[in-house]
């Protein structure tokens, strides 16, 4: 039988994992909500499944196996904890909250469902990714600087701190995940900001760019760098890794460039589609979860308690561009 998938949300990214979804043959979408009656429709109609304006109602009367939630971070409203609580397994769009009481609560809601849940790091799955990994298995690193440089999305709630979070949580995120998941857990935090070249943009509150240094359990430092100010070049994505004798380029979403000292530079570009091994996956997951849920939850490269984690990184670096003191992220388990 065919894993029931809904949608909280029919944007971008949703409509993304639509499309993947809809090619997996293991799966059927048969519900879709958005807020915006009319996406709504749009988005239903294209995969022959119902639309909903209320996810309350959609839970109600789905009959889901699945979830996917990809609304704006201000917008997690109980929907995660509903869905668990009827034992719909989640794959919750990034960030997965906005602030550390709304995380905690779905994560508590998941463990104590025993449902299986995943995030949206779809970097992760990447094939160049576990290129970095076997090469930091030989290559201990000294220094690291991440990056997510370029410039402000459209969407008029993403330039609102109050509704993203800020650049850092909701879009360098990114960039902090793929750092926990190459190099382990962060131990202390410390940010800094500049603002004042975005005047003429309306209700704008989050910053230009920040500075993110970390300080992780292994003892390696780097910081991790925002910019949202750029209008055509400078954009830089990814992570720059530096070793004794290597340095590693990591340019997300595109290529790995490894620089050995003596030899010639290797490129190698990513060979697998973005984001459709991570929804391929979670439905695999979903189907495993009936026998064996523990398994299941293995197959992910992300837990919903490992995101929080991740999340738990750029909110302390939010803290500290308030408070100008250095901070100790908060650990999920």
């Amino acid at each position: 039988m065919a894993v029931r998938v809904g949608f909280i949300g029919a944007g971008g990214m949703n409509s993304a994992h639509m499309r993947n979804v809809a090619q997996i043959k293991a799966a059927q979408i048969v519900a879709v909500c958005d807020i915006n009656e009319e996406r709504a429709n749009q988005r239903a109609s294209e995969y022959g499944a119902k639309a909903f304006t209320s996810w309350k109602q959609m839970l109600k009367e789905a009959r889901l196996d699945a979830l996917y939630v990809a609304v704006p971070p201000f917008a997690h409203e109980g929907q995660e904890q509903a869905a668990a609580k009827l034992g719909i397994h989640l794959f919750v769009e990034k960030p997965v909250a906005m602030d550390l009481k709304t995380a905690k609560a779905v994560n508590s809601a998941i463990k104590k469902a025993g449902i299986i849940a995943t995030a949206g790091f779809q970097d992760r799955y990447q094939d160049i990714v576990k290129v970095m990994k076997k090469l930091l298995e030989k290559n201990r690193p000294g220094l690291i600087m991440g990056y997510w440089m370029g410039g402000m999305p459209g969407v008029s709630w993403w330039r609102r701190k109050d509704q993203s979070g800020g650049q850092a949580v909701e879009q360098t995120i990114h960039t902090f995940d793929m750092a926990r998941y190459l190099f382990g857990e962060v131990k202390l935090v410390h940010a800094v900001y500049s603002k004042g070249l975005m005047v003429d943009v309306p209700d704008y509150t989050v910053e230009d760019a920040s500075a993110v240094n970390l300080q992780f359990e292994s003892g390696l430092c780097g910081t991790i760098f925002s910019a949202c100010f750029l209008k055509g070049v400078g954009n830089k994505v990814g992570l720059d890794i530096f070793c004794p004798e290597m340095k590693i380029e990591y340019s997300g979403r595109r290529q790995l460039t490894i620089l050995t000292a003596g030899k010639e530079p290797e490129v190698k570009q990513v060979g697998n589609a973005f984001g459709a091994e991570i929804d391929q996956t979670f439905i695999k997951a979903v189907q495993k979860a009936k026998k064996d849920p523990v398994a299941a939850q293995a197959m992910l490269k992300s837990s919903y308690t490992d995101a929080c984690n991740s999340l738990a990184i750029p909110l302390a670096a939010n803290e500290s561009m308030e408070t100008g003191q250095a901070v100790t992220p908060f650990r999920f388990q």
